[in-house]
């Protein structure tokens, strides 16, 4: 059995040759100071608070970027005229401080404009475009691609029922089909190099080899920098695991934009399946551009918000107050209560914001040029890790819904994803479905001393942000549809969840069927495929069995020969390790979600 190594001992790698929580507080950048990581939505992140108005402007951008041919039909002006009578008749089911305007739908036309100019550029389009940005793509990944990838994963789904890996706790619903929870890194068992790699080609004769990764200390698991709180306060953290890590495979840039992987994908066969890598790599290389995009907004508050709350008032109602029912038993500082709130919540909101010149906004875009993200020149020697995940959702008459997953963002700490990228490749029989999209957002912006609101009068913030005194700084930022043939990417400082669907013809089955990639933070290298070997024992098994000098021992020799390997993790195992894996993540999910919730909008007298 291999030497368990010191935490001094590694290869300078996050978890292995340096602490796992290593990281620079240099996540914010200028045209002075450069980027040394990208944020993560613990340490860094909380987002600019937008009102309800601009929300639903970007909602209605997202739904117009939906049609048929929008980047031509957005310069045609019947057609435009039709969509504002279409807004026009929707906004009148919104209350006044939640209505898109007539002002607003053309401002929204003039952003709609420059996207289509980006769009004919590059093939992608803002989905949420606030402080940070989800994109997405119906035209990036080709038909042609689309059918491949789901030739070549049939090798992974036409397998006999005992052998179809339902995840856990997913009434056999969900499969999956390559997904990083299954054999990670574990910190005290697992083993890697501390000299050379481990190649793609004959990677498994490099099973056994290396030392083990020791496990984290305790110091070091601990985040050091909370965004918008100076300390933790709920005792014990979970952010990063003293457990497991999920391995990435190692990605190279190549010549004329391709990509290639270099290292196996985790618990993906590289002979068995080389059909899915070639597939892979295609779909990779149309991910980095939008990868870039996303990363783009990264450090930067250049971006403003479309509206501004100057000048918001308020007309007072007209006539009386209906009186109460014991109002002859109330004193005086009573009654005054009751005027006072029938007063409040009759008044009606005045000057509602408008926006100003779209010019204003292509400006701050402009701006950012100097410092935007380009992971192919950034990291042209050293390339990517990337984490793929293929996952199917099953319905069937008997089990005919999904219902939706939790608000979470992607890995703990320890696999420092900085972007994710979803690819919807198959959808069949089953009702639209979303991802929505929610953020942290700093209370300052609102509630500082420089906020313009009379004392203890701030109705007019709560009702134009959606917010609720002492409520959670948290904002819902909309909902992207997860239509077949979509590449959606998104900076990991945001949380996401996947709604609810269900068969749309609840006679026959139905199924949702993904491509996820994780982006580990290229800033930021941690122990891969590269370096791990790959530990599974029917990986192991495969090729002693096919060496010339084992296939003529009888089988019980030839077994022998098999569990020579001590090692090695057996496919029961995994899945024990597994369920321990995801208990740690349950952990991590309920922390991120106290620290979203520790931070409250609290106005008061000024």
């Amino acid at each position: 059995m291999a030497e368990a190594t010191t935490n001094k001992t590694g290869r300078g790698l996050h978890g292995f040759g340096k602490p796992v929580n290593a990281i620079s507080g240099a996540s914010r950048v200028s045209s002075h100071r450069r980027r040394c990581r990208f944020s993560n939505a613990i340490s860094d992140h909380n987002g600019e608070p937008l009102m309800l108005k601009e929300r639903n402007m970007i909602a209605l951008m997202d739904k117009l970027t939906d049609k048929p041919d929008w980047n031509r039909k957005i310069n045609e002006e019947d057609i435009v005229s039709k969509w504002r009578a279409e807004c026009a008749e929707l906004e009148k089911t919104f209350q006044p401080e939640q209505a898109v305007t007539q002002k607003m739908f053309d401002y929204c036309i003039e952003e709609l404009r420059n996207y289509a100019k980006q769009f004919e550029l590059h093939g992608f389009v803002p989905a949420i475009d606030a402080e940070r940005t989800v994109y997405k793509s119906d035209v990036c990944i080709s038909d042609e691609l689309k059918a491949q990838l789901k030739s070549s994963v049939a090798s992974l789904e036409d397998l006999p029922k005992d052998q179809k890996d339902w995840h856990p706790d997913s009434d056999e619903k969900v499969l999956d089909l390559v997904h990083p929870s299954l054999y990670p890194l574990v910190y005290g068992r697992s083993q890697a190099l501390l000299e050379g790699t481990v190649p793609l080609e004959g990677c498994e004769k490099y099973i056994g080899k290396g030392v083990i990764v020791p496990v984290p200390e305790k110091e070091h698991l601990q985040v050091k920098q909370f965004s918008g709180l100076s300390t933790w306060r709920s005792g014990e953290q979970h952010f990063y695991s003293s457990r497991f890590q999920w391995l990435p495979c190692e990605v190279a840039f190549g010549e004329n934009e391709t990509v290639k992987i270099t290292s196996y994908i985790n618990n993906l066969h590289p002979i068995f399946h080389q059909p899915v890598y070639e597939v892979l790599e295609q779909i990779i290389a149309k991910t980095v551009p939008m990868w870039n995009a996303a990363l783009s907004d990264d450090g930067y508050h250049l971006r403003s918000p479309r509206l501004a709350i100057d000048g918001v008032g308020y007309d007072e109602p007209e006539g009386e107050r209906p009186p109460a029912e014991n109002e002859d038993e109330l004193d005086e500082d009573e009654i005054d209560e009751l005027n006072d709130a029938w007063q409040r919540a009759n008044r009606v909101l005045t000057n509602l914001p408008e926006p100003g010149s779209y010019s204003m906004r292509v400006s701050d875009h402009e701006d950012k040029k100097e410092t935007a993200v380009d992971l192919r020149k950034d990291f042209s020697d050293r390339g990517l890790q990337v984490i793929v995940k293929l996952a199917n959702i099953h319905l069937t008459p008997e089990k005919p819904t999904y219902g939706g997953g939790a608000w979470h963002i992607e890995g703990q700490l320890n696999e420092h994803i900085c972007a994710s990228a979803i690819y919807y490749y198959d959808n069949d029989n089953i009702t639209e479905s979303h991802l929505s999209f929610r953020e942290f957002v700093s209370v300052d912006e609102l509630t500082g001393p420089e906020t313009d609101y009379e004392q203890d009068d701030y109705d007019h913030i709560l009702r134009l942000y959606g917010i609720e005194q002492n409520g959670p700084a948290i904002q819902t930022l909309g909902k992207v549809n997860t239509k077949e043939g979509r590449l959606i990417t998104f900076p990991n400082v945001l949380q996401h969840k996947v709604e609810p669907f269900e068969l749309a013809d609840k006679t026959k089955p139905g199924h949702r069927k993904i491509l996820a990639l994780f982006l580990v933070d290229p800033y930021l290298r941690i122990p891969s495929t590269a370096h791990v070997p790959p530990q599974q024992k029917n990986w192991w098994r495969a090729m002693v069995l096919d060496l010339d000098r084992v296939t003529d021992l009888p089988a019980e020799l030839a077994e022998r020969v098999v569990d020579s390997e001590h090692d090695l993790i057996s496919m029961d195992e995994a899945k024990a390790l597994r369920l321990e894996l995801m208990a740690e993540r349950k952990l991590f999910v309920q922390d991120v979600d106290k620290r979203y919730h520790e931070e409250e909008f609290s106005f008061c007298e000024h």
